[in-house]
């Protein structure tokens, strides 16, 4: 794992948490 790697993943689980609370909480946004 590079450190290109992490980041990519950490901010590609980041963007699918977002998602998903927008799409259970639309309220909150």
């Amino acid at each position: 794992m590079t450190v290109e790697n992490v980041v990519g993943l950490v901010l590609a689980v980041l963007l699918v948490v977002f998602l998903v609370a927008a799409l259970l909480f639309p309220e909150r946004f």
